[in-house]
């Protein structure tokens, strides 16, 4: 009884909040995203107390402060390295011909 009185509470927090009642779709979306952002905070914590593993952490962070953002660097930097790859592997191609054509 007391869990369903404090999950009415906060079901009343979030429509004040939202402005609106949320439907049951909206609140298993939002229930599933906080329980990702919880693992994720968990995880962070994690990287921090090892110490080869702070990048990852601030990279963490990063995503939990700022996850649209950080999501769009991600795909910016990935296809940056995506297209940079490719340039270089043919640019390795190029010289490797050209020093096969130059010793035979």
């Amino acid at each position: 009884m007391l869990n369903d009185k404090n999950k009415l509470e906060r079901d009343f927090q979030i429509a004040k909040n939202q402005g609106r009642w949320l439907s049951d779709d909206e609140h298993i979306v939002l229930e599933k995203r906080n329980q990702i952002r919880s693992k994720l905070v968990l995880l962070t914590g994690v990287c921090i107390l090892l110490p080869p593993l702070w990048p990852f952490a601030f990279g963490l962070t990063l995503y939990l402060l700022f996850p649209k953002t950080i999501s769009r660097i991600g795909v910016v930097a990935t296809v940056c390295f995506l297209l940079s790859s490719l340039v270089v592997t043919g640019i390795l191609i190029f010289l490797f011909l050209g020093l096969f054509n130059a010793l035979f």
